[in-house]
């Protein structure tokens, strides 16, 4: 039993050893006709690979062990212009293949290009389907025959002797390729941080990194690299990877870290032979980038710097950034401020007194003062002064009633002062001696019989009467009579003698018995307001529209009262 089971491993071996191998008959011309050529290949090993070429504008196919069209052979056809659906077939004699109901050729590939058509299929070595030819992966030999169309057309018809013809293949054993070697280059590499597999150098044909010195997938190539790790290249020559992979070690920098300080004066006064700044070295870096601020010369890729300044410089920023292959550092900065000697005429106008330096100055004139500045600098000013004096001033004034004065009113008699500012900033004292006179307004009560006569003025109705006067101030005076006037019977009589009707419509005609033919009148109200004016006609005034009320008429400077209903 132990030496049955030894052989059958060793065939099971053996035979897994033998189909693993790969035979090929190599590319075979079936016909060189020019614009209608055909090939095949045919390679056998796990599988049966089929690359056949023909004429684009026709059909062709191709038949397997067999010298001539027997019944049952196996056959494929390129039938069609387009996909191929049913590209495995059989021969029922001499005829048209039949379309094999069990389709086992996959095709991968097919192309057409200046004519030829080139099918490329793979099916297994055996299919189990009865109509199907079973291939072997051995040395032997094949016998094909092969048919096209005779005309431009994809319809299977009688192709003629001319367009068919057999031919004896022989399946050839494909040795191994022997893998190529690992691919070249240094194997310690340092990169900066951040660094990726791709930049890795390997000298080779399609390189690919690894983990690990054998097996395991494939890292991409955006993998980022770990400092001090060991990778592993292959590369790829003819399809056949390299077994041996390419050990490499990734040394990362980082760029530097930015200066800590600045050394150097931050302030100083101009001169000739500059100011020097420099930094402590930065672990890691190489170099040093100075930052010069406009107005300063000078340059340097060490830790210091000398500067030369123009005598216009004031102030500025220095910086400095560290270095290395990696990149560089944030800046460090520092702002600096040069100063110069002064000669400075200043003119100054002052109240009263001006401190200069420390001394108050009160009378105007030209000081000079020799010192220097705070940053050591040498200092004169000339200082031209001028002092001018507080004023101050009295108003007289009067008024009536009130006085406005400075955005201020006042309303009783009195002093009063303000202070203001002179065209030269002082101060300014103004006295206002204030006079306010009353503005008089006085009312009486008066009764009287038939007529009320006030400045020449008649008033024959009770009312209540005002009128304006200027007092020995010129201040504004009104004077009110409340006046009840009694009827007499006398003036009554009197009045419809002189006017009639009274009291009369606004629109109304007044007869007056007084008048000559043509005579000037005015129309006055009580309270003084000419209404209507004119010359009578044949002793009459036509009123226009008057409202109610009490009116008199002035004519030749007398005056006849009258009432509007």
């Amino acid at each position: 039993m132990k030496n049955k089971l030894t052989l059958l491993l060793f065939s099971f071996l053996l035979t897994t050893a033998f189909w693993a191998q790969t035979y090929t008959t190599g590319v075979i011309n079936l016909t060189t006709t020019s614009g209608l050529a055909m090939s095949v290949k045919i390679d056998v090993g796990t599988q049966v690979t089929l690359t056949l070429t023909g004429p684009t504008g026709r059909w062709f196919a191709l038949g397997f062990n067999a010298n001539s069209m027997t019944n049952g052979t196996d056959v494929v056809g390129v039938h069609s212009a387009s996909t191929l659906n049913n590209f495995d077939a059989k021969l029922i004699g001499f005829g048209a293949p039949v379309t094999d109901s069990q389709q086992d050729w996959t095709i991968t590939s097919d192309v057409s290009n200046a004519g030829v058509r080139t099918i490329i299929a793979t099916r297994p070595l055996n299919t189990l389907d009865p109509n199907d030819y079973t291939f072997s992966a051995t040395p032997s030999t094949l016998s094909l025959i092969w048919a096209r169309s005779a005309s431009a057309s994809f319809t299977y018809s009688n192709h003629g002797s001319t367009n068919r013809g057999t031919a004896l293949v022989t399946f050839t054993f494909v040795p191994a390729p022997t893998p190529p070697a690992a691919p070249t280059g240094a194997a310690n590499q340092t990169l900066c941080s951040g660094a990726t597999l791709a930049q890795l150098t390997a000298t080779g044909t399609a390189i690919q990194w690894y983990a690990s010195a054998t097996g395991g997938a494939a890292l991409p190539s955006n993998t980022v690299l770990v400092n001090g790790t060991t990778y592993y290249a292959s590369q790829t020559v003819n399809g056949l990877e390299s077994t041996n992979r390419l050990a490499v070690t990734a040394t990362l920098n980082t760029a530097p870290a930015a200066p800590s300080t600045i050394n150097g004066p931050v302030h100083f006064c101009f001169n000739s032979l500059g100011q020097s700044y420099s930094i402590a070295t930065v672990s890691g870096a190489t170099s040093y980038i100075w930052t010069t601020p406009a107005g300063a010369t000078g340059s340097s890729t060490s830790s210091n710097i000398n500067l030369l300044f123009t005598p216009s410089f004031q102030t500025g920023t220095l910086s400095v950034k560290s270095q290395n292959t990696c990149g560089q550092s944030a800046s460090t900065t520092l702002i600096i401020n040069q100063h110069l000697s002064s000669a400075t005429n200043i003119s100054v106008s002052a109240c009263e007194s001006y401190n200069f330096n420390g001394q108050d100055y009160t009378q105007s004139g030209v000081y000079t003062y020799q010192g220097t500045t705070i940053w050591g600098c040498d200092s004169s000013i000339v200082l031209n002064l001028t002092i001018h004096n507080s004023a101050t001033t009295t108003q007289t004034e009067s008024a009536c009633g009130s006085y406005a004065w400075n955005g201020q009113s006042f309303f009783t008699s009195g002093l009063y002062a303000d202070t203001l500012q002179t065209q030269n900033g002082c101060d300014s004292i103004i006295n206002l001696d204030l006079t306010i006179f009353p503005i008089v307004s006085q009312s009486f009560d008066t009764t009287v019989l038939d007529l009320f006569v006030w400045n020449g003025i008649e008033y024959a109705t009770s009312g209540t009467y005002t009128q304006f006067f200027t007092s020995v101030h010129g201040c504004d005076s009104t004077v009110t009579y409340n006046v009840t006037i009694n009827d007499s019977g006398l003036g009554e009589l009197h009045v419809q003698e002189l006017l009639y009707p009274n009291p009369v419509n606004g629109n109304g005609i007044i007869d007056i018995s007084v008048l000559d033919e043509m005579s000037r009148y005015e129309i006055y109200s009580m309270a003084g307001v000419l209404f209507q004016g004119g010359q009578t006609k044949n002793g009459r005034i036509e009123l226009q529209d008057l409202p109610s009320g009490n009116y008199f008429i002035e004519i030749n400077k007398q005056r006849y009262s009258f009432v509007v209903h």
